[in-house]
């Protein structure tokens, strides 16, 4: 850690000179970070710095500084907590491999951070892609149950149609038997064609029949009124007594299906 900077005073025409040391152990070579070594310095009764120079003991390594006839000694200065100014080169060394490991903990810092956004985008893409293919893939099996429920049913359509043509097939061949048996036996009268096991069915069946020909009448009535055949008083006169006629046979045809027990 570099210690803090003494403020030296300055004087005029002199070059800059490295502080002294406090101690004779931290004395070393002068350098001044250029290879510049002083050898000799000027003789006007002041040595580094402006300070006077009689009293100062140089190192063994290097020649004391000039000191002229008559001047005094600088009264030495007590300690009182305050560094030098230079840093030794250990020091100069560790603040550069602090400085570089700030460095390089700054760009790992850097990377890694981009690294964490990264993967979390891609993880966040891949997270969007699984969840379209899990809707896909939910999709797919709803469709896949409505096809099989539709296969089903049609399965069980197919069955109840090829019933359904077997009965058809025998149903066809029973009418054609029987339009055979019709043909070998000549002309038949329609009125006979049709013989009830009882006489209260010959009445139900008669009284049916002329029913349905009084509805038939009054139809054909109302079309020739409409197209202007006959006129209102006719078709009211005709129109209430084939309409009584119908009352009464359909009261009749009533009261022989109940006493028939169709009902």
């Amino acid at each position: 850690m570099p210690m803090p900077v003494v403020n030296t005073p300055q004087y005029t025409g002199y070059p800059p000179q490295t502080p002294a040391p406090t101690t004779a152990s931290s004395y070393g070579s002068y350098s001044t970070g250029s290879g510049y070594t002083p050898s000799s310095y000027p003789s006007q009764g002041y040595g580094a710095q402006g300070y006077p120079s009689q009293g100062y003991h140089q190192p063994s390594s290097n020649p004391p500084y000039p000191t002229p006839q008559g001047s005094t000694p600088y009264p030495s200065v007590a300690k009182t907590g305050v560094a030098t100014t230079s840093a030794t080169p250990s020091e100069t060394q560790n603040q550069s491999s602090l400085s570089d490991d700030q460095i390089r903990m700054s760009v790992l810092s850097a990377v890694e951070d981009k690294m964490k956004r990264r993967l979390k985008e891609i993880f966040a893409q891949a997270q969007a892609e699984m969840d379209v293919l899990k809707k896909t893939q939910d999709d797919l099996k709803m469709g896949k149950t409505k096809l099989d429920e539709m296969l089903s049913t049609l399965q069980r359509e197919q069955n109840e149609v090829d019933k359904n043509i077997a009965i058809l097939q025998e149903k066809d061949e029973e009418i054609r038997t029987a339009i055979g048996k019709l043909e070998s036996q000549g002309e038949v009268n329609i009125d006979e064609a049709i013989m009830t096991t009882t006489p209260l069915y010959r009445q139900i069946l008669n009284a049916f029949a002329e029913e349905q020909a009084i509805e038939d009448a009054i139809y054909y009535l109302g079309e020739a009124l409409r197209k202007g055949v006959i006129e209102l008083d006719v078709f009211l006169k005709q129109v209430r007594e084939l309409s009584r006629k119908q009352f009464m046979l359909r009261a009749l045809m009533t009261k022989c299906r109940s006493k028939a027990g169709l009902h």
